[in-house]
């Protein structure tokens, strides 16, 4: 398994451990955890500006009991 060496300050490394202790988690879990939670925002964020994108080519929107009748859902 890969290991990767991270520098940072005492103050970042501070706020790092404080975080992970007030969380019950390792350095390292947290670390990954807010890793890939960006990297989720970012793919969150491509996402929308792909729908939004089309929403522009074709503006029409639907209510929600539009949808609903059109699904067939009462």
């Amino acid at each position: 398994m890969p290991v990767l060496s991270v520098r940072m300050t005492d103050a970042e490394y501070k706020a790092l451990e404080g975080y992970a202790a007030a969380n019950g988690i390792s350095m390292n879990k947290a670390i990954k955890d807010a890793f890939f939670e960006m990297l989720e925002d970012q793919y969150d964020l491509e996402a929308f500006d792909r729908a939004y994108a089309e929403y522009l080519k074709d503006p029409k929107t639907y209510t929600s009991d539009e949808v609903a009748k059109e699904l067939g859902i009462k």
